[in-house]
């Protein structure tokens, strides 16, 4: 597969997504960070700090950051973790998963205009090549 063209599609892909998370931010306090740290609090009940920057690649001190942010907004809660005292458990509030509601609403009428052009049969053939993929990534070893 040529590089070129992934790597191009990737970050068109990437930076569209951006500019949809950012109109939908324009009037809140908060920060394209903040809000896919909501996203993944919402979809992964109970997790904590280190499984949020396990999956968004982001330094602990900014996920922090965003976590003391969002519990401030009512976003998110955080709770001492029962089985290791030192970790918190980050729960999304019912405030928190409204706004992630809206925010992957519009994410969805951005996404049925770009698969407009896709039968049914080549979205499910996408989603299973891309989970594929998605599944060998940290697998992936890097070389010093």
């Amino acid at each position: 597969m040529d590089d070129y063209n992934l790597i191009g599609f990737a970050v068109r892909f990437i930076m569209q997504k951006k500019r949809i998370i950012r109109a939908y931010l324009k009037d809140t306090d908060l920060n394209m960070v903040d809000s896919i740290v909501m996203m993944i609090v919402n979809r992964h009940p109970d997790c904590n700090q280190e499984t949020i920057g396990e999956i968004t690649l982001f330094d602990g001190a900014i996920i922090a950051r965003s976590l003391k942010k969002l519990e401030q907004m009512d976003f998110v809660v955080r709770e001492v973790d029962p089985a290791n005292r030192r970790k918190k458990i980050v729960q999304i509030t019912t405030s928190g998963a409204e706004f992630v509601k809206r925010l992957r609403a519009d994410f969805k009428d951005a996404n049925e205009e770009l698969y407009s052009n896709l039968t049914d049969e080549e979205l499910n053939q996408l989603e299973h090549i891309l989970t594929k993929v998605y599944a060998n990534i940290d697998g992936i070893q890097l070389s010093k």
